[in-house]
């Protein structure tokens, strides 16, 4: 199935229709939409948050990383995977240490 996309002001006249009669479900299905999608919109409308109504969230990328970024990033997954092996190494020495004093929990 197709995801649809709807413009603003198809949207404001929905939402419009629902308020006027009183019923959101009804005006959603007189336009066979979903009615969780109408009454969305309608909370959407009431916040003012227009710029996720019209989709204008998804056309603009709210953040662009830059080179710098980037660097800081590798140098952050550096530093996380270097201490995901000191908690390997910690985690194995008392393993190490249980199998010297147990012989019979080696794995042969």
């Amino acid at each position: 199935m197709e995801r649809r996309r709807y413009d603003l002001n198809f949207k404001k006249m929905v939402v419009a229709k629902g308020k006027e009669i009183g019923n959101m479900t009804a005006a959603a299905r007189q336009h066979e939409l979903d009615p969780k999608m109408v009454l969305r919109w309608a909370r959407q409308l009431e916040r003012k948050d227009l710029d996720q109504l019209d989709d204008s969230a998804l056309k603009q990328p709210t953040f662009i990383p830059s080179a710098a970024d980037y660097a800081a990033l590798e140098k952050e997954h550096e530093k996380l995977k270097k201490l995901y092996a000191e908690q390997a190494l910690e985690r194995e020495i008392p393993r190490d240490l249980l199998k010297k004093t147990n012989p019979h929990l080696r794995i042969k």
